[in-house]
């Protein structure tokens, strides 16, 4: 949906003011804009300087635009504008609001065959237009069509090519995706034509109908191959659309119909609209549209509109990396003396921020001081921080919770294992495994929560053989909205943040692992389960607690289950990754379809310790894992890997190199765009770290070490916490001292900044007892759980201390 704008987005391009970016591609970046006079928002698209710098590439450009100017149709996002001379080239046309049809199928499933018919016919028209203009799109794919409501837009000519021109590039690459390539686009992008793009439409057809690629996944090289070969799946295919897709996707071009042939063999049975779950998803864009454009500025990394002002729920898409819905202009800007009544009225009615699968209504303050505004809707930050488990909190320092006006300090009766947070609640798991709520506005007790099983006086712990005990089963806590989330005593409970009462209850599974936690995707809930005695992953209604589907994510029982990491992790709004015994797994939250498997090194089989958890962020997926390196005298020595996979189906994308000094103990933490973050120390009890580094993301050089003092004096440990990245700033803390390092826009790091927290416990004894039998959570000393909430951190101690603070400069 509707992204923020970064520090070094232009906020005009042409005659266009900027609101929003929307993506970035091969040639550059896309944004959201509007123009006085028009009541059309436009989709600008911007070219890369060095893709401009390209002999000939104007000249190109420009002669695109001026073709695409006359192409126009029901089923075409038309050209506005474009200007080839300016500094950096760029063209806008008519936005669209909904989703592409990629997120429309992984999110909601595949269409039935008469949805297929509407969708086929209407891109069919579309692509006999440009034809008939002489241009072949040559990129005919899932994410190149969008779901209006009022039926299907094929978008992005910027690799469309006159096929009377003569090639002006000096290249020959491979213009197209794989999976939706034609023979043509295999033998050389010289030989693409009109029937390429017949054969490619075929395939996203076939997509569209199935959920799947027609020429199946696995490396691009044998892609291709059964693309060159034609050797498509249409065993899935509908019976009444085999026999005209099969005649599309026929080795010989000629062979094949044409775009406007295709059109009419495809409108008998069509429907007349979309399926209910892709309706109410484009009904969520054009919401989501009207509430930015009824706003005075761009959004900024911090807030995103995603709720109409009446509060109803809206299903998320894929999230923006950090999205900040700005009030007023955002950093860099000058701010303006005073606001135009209408504007703030308008703003305030519709700021709203994105939780994506985890938030709670917040007071929003805004920047200067002013008075909180109205309830918006903000992500509800768990120990790794956003839905994405990324680590980074998805907003800036303008957001407070609910009342919070000042300092506080409160206490939970019990060492707690495990916090969230939410605009009026800080609820933690304690080691008894009973829940307890304080007020986010000043730390006085809400409410307590338990099971109504006999506890015994047993805590949580792990065993001689390494099987993890909570008391009743306890999971970590989630919030999402005014709701709190948790399972107990085998039932997955949906509380009322501010009471603790519960408004739904159902059979569920119990804790597997000490980070195991519900996930909020869309208008599900995911959790573990244990219904069938094997780990599996479930998924609930969120509003009414009804089991909709379970997948099994390891094939053994609980007892040797227990061993291992079995729990939803992240999503990215589309996708929900889960830890399972061959590795990471992702599911397709509408029906539970597998869409992934990390495998590999990423495995928990064979006594190999796997990626135990996963942090996703933008098109990238990484984990942290053990691999032999051979070098100690066993021949069995380890060393730690940063794996990459790509969302959505968890394809190997390599490894982050790392520095050969960071290569023993360290644990993934945190990362964004720019910025790794590690912990790096000895794995006990929670891996509790001497040395935070940070380290670039793009190439994995180390851009600053931070040695921590764990054990200040003989007999006292201090342990860490984990960091966190919130407001472009790293922050982690101690059981006395918050640190805080800045990112700057090019990934460098500011300086260390230690701030004393007023309450704070301080070092303690060192734990001495015999471990041999197990681990007592209860008695060892814990690290501090930090829940950075906009420009509030709420700290809270393993003694039950709950300190909240001012975020600092």
């Amino acid at each position: 949906m509707l992204g923020p704008l970064r520090d070094d987005s232009p906020r005009t391009i042409g005659p266009y003011t900027i609101r929003a970016r929307l993506g970035a591609g091969g040639m550059g970046e896309v944004f959201l804009g509007d123009r006085v006079g028009s009541t059309a928002p436009a989709a600008v698209k911007t070219v890369r300087r060095d893709v401009a710098q390209d002999p000939g590439f104007r000249d190109r450009f420009r002669r695109e635009i001026a073709v695409a100017r006359s192409v126009t149709g029901a089923h075409l996002a038309p050209l506005l504008d474009g200007d080839a001379d300016a500094a950096v080239p760029w063209l806008a046309t008519a936005y669209v609001a909904g989703p592409t049809l990629s997120a429309a199928v992984r999110g909601a499933g595949a269409l039935d065959e008469a949805e297929v018919r509407m969708l086929g016919a209407g891109l069919a028209r579309a692509l006999a237009v440009v034809h008939a203009a002489g241009i072949v799109h040559r990129d005919v794919k899932p994410g190149n069509v969008m779901l209006a409501a009022d039926g299907p837009r094929l978008i992005d000519f910027g690799i469309a090519r006159d096929t009377g021109a003569t090639p002006l590039t000096t290249t020959s690459r491979m213009v197209g995706s794989p999976a939706f390539m034609s023979p043509e686009h295999v033998a050389g992008s010289g030989r693409v034509v009109p029937a390429s793009d017949v054969f490619c439409l075929a395939s996203v057809l076939c997509f569209a109908a199935t959920g799947r690629d027609p020429f199946g996944d696995g490396p691009v090289a044998a892609v291709l191959y059964r693309v060159k070969y034609v050797e498509a799946d249409l065993a899935d295919v509908p019976d009444g659309l085999r026999a005209v897709l099969e005649d599309c996707l026929t080795a010989d071009p000629a062979a094949r119909p044409t775009a406007a042939a295709l059109a009419e063999r495809l409108t008998p049975g069509a429907a007349s609209g979309w399926p209910a779950p892709v309706a109410g998803r484009i009904a969520e864009y054009a919401r989501e549209l009207d509430r930015v454009r009824a706003l005075d500025g761009p959004l900024l990394p911090g807030y995103t509109p995603t709720q109409a002002a009446t509060g109803s729920p809206a299903a998320p898409h894929r999230p923006p990396d950090s999205v900040h819905l700005a009030p007023t202009q955002g950093p860099g800007l000058p701010t303006p003396a005073r606001r135009p009544k209408r504007g703030l009225a308008a703003a305030l009615a519709a700021l709203v921020l994105l939780g994506a699968a985890t938030g709670a209504y917040l007071g929003w303050r805004e920047r200067g001081g002013g008075a909180p505004g109205p309830a918006a809707m903000l992500a509800g930050v768990g120990e790794k921080g956003g839905p994405d488990a990324s680590g980074t909190v998805p907003y800036g320092r303008d957001v407070r919770p609910a009342g919070w006006k000042k300092p506080w300090r409160g206490a939970f009766a019990e060492p707690p294992l495990g916090c969230a947070a939410g605009r009026d609640v800080l609820v933690c798991r304690l080691i008894d495994g009973t829940y307890e709520g304080l007020s986010a506005a000043d730390g006085h007790r809400l409410w307590t929560f338990d099971s109504g099983q006999e506890m015994s006086g047993r805590q949580a712990g792990y065993g001689p053989s390494g099987a993890f005990f909570m008391p009743a089963g306890a999971t970590l806590p989630t919030v999402y909205d005014d709701t709190v989330l948790l399972a107990v005593g085998g039932r997955l409970h949906a509380l009322d943040a501010r009471t603790g009462k519960t408004r739904w209850e159902t059979r569920a599974g119990a804790a597997l692992s000490l980070e195991s936690a519900p996930l909020v995707v869309g208008d599900l809930v995911l959790a573990a389960a244990s219904a069938s005695g094997e780990a599996e992953l479930a998924a609930y209604d969120r509003k009414s607690g009804t089991e909709k589907w379970r997948k099994r994510l390891a094939e053994e029982d609980i007892a040797m289950a227990q061993k291992g990491n079995f729990w939803p992790v992240a999503t990215d709004g589309e996708v929900v990754y889960a830890i399972g015994l061959e590795g990471p797994k992702a599911f397709r939250p509408g029906d539970g379809r597998l869409l992934g498997t990390a495998g590999g090194d990423a495995g928990q089989q064979s006594g190999n310790s796997g990626c135990a958890d996963l942090r996703v962020r933008g098109a990238s997926a990484f984990c942290a894992t053990f691999v032999p390196n051979g070098e100690d005298d066993s021949g069995f020595g380890e060393d730690v890997a940063v794996l990459r996979f790509t969302t959505g189906d968890l394809r190997s994308a390599g490894r982050l190199k790392l520095d050969a000094a960071l290569l023993s103990g360290a644990k993934l933490a945190a990362l964004d765009d720019r910025v790794v973050v590690l912990s790096r120390g000895d794995e006990y009890v929670e891996s509790v770290p001497d040395e935070i580094d940070v380290v670039s993301r793009a190439d994995g050089r180390t851009l600053g070490r931070f040695p921590l003092t764990v054990h200040p004096e003989e007999g006292t440990s201090n342990p860490v916490s984990a960091p966190l990245i919130v407001a472009d700033t790293v922050v982690w803390a101690d059981t006395a001292t918050l640190y805080t390092v800045p990112v700057r826009p090019d990934g460098t790091l500011g300086s260390l900044k230690k701030t004393q927290v007023p309450g704070a416990p301080g070092p303690s004894a060192t734990p001495d007892y015999d471990r041999a039998q197990g681990i007592e959570l209860g008695k060892e000393l814990l690290a501090p759980r930090v829940l950075p909430v906009g420009g509030v951190v709420h700290l809270v101690y393993d003694d039950g201390t709950a300190v909240s603070v001012r975020l600092p400069d």
